[in-house]
C-alpha cells in the first residue's frame, strides 16, 4: 500500500465548530471507518485554531482516500489535499536502487 498525507481545511471556523460533536462522537466510537479493505489511518493530528488537520494514511489506491474523506467534505465542506509520500524504509530502498543503477 502507498502512504499519503491527507490535509483538510474547513471553509470557516463555524464549519469546524459544527463538525466538532460529529468528530468527537466518531473518535469515541473507535473511529470505525479509519480502517477498511485497502485503507488505514496510521495517525491523525488536529489544529482546532486553524480549522484544519492532517492524517498519515495507507491506501491501495487514491479512490480509497476519497471514500474516507467524502463524508467530511460533503457534510462540512472540507477542502482536501492529498500528497503521496515515502516512509523512511521506502526512501532508503529507492535511494539504494538509484545508486545501484547509476
Amino acid at each position: 500500500m502507498q502512504t499519503y498525507i491527507v490535509q483538510w481545511q474547513f471553509p470557516s471556523m463555524e464549519a469546524s465548530m459544527k463538525a466538532t460533536k460529529t468528530f468527537t462522537d466518531y473518535v469515541k466510537e473507535g473511529s470505525p471507518y479509519d480502517s477498511f479493505e485497502g485503507f488505514k489511518v496510521l495517525n491523525r493530528v488536529l489544529n482546532p485554531q486553524g480549522a484544519n488537520g492532517w492524517a498519515i494514511v495507507q491506501a491501495s489506491d487514491h479512490s480509497k482516500i476519497w471514500q474516507w474523506c467524502q463524508p467530511w467534505s460533503a457534510g462540512f465542506g472540507n477542502e482536501i489535499e492529498v500528497t503521496p509520500v515515502l516512509t523512511d524504509e521506502e526512501f532508503v530502498a529507492v535511494t539504494d536502487q538509484i545508486e545501484t543503477a547509476a
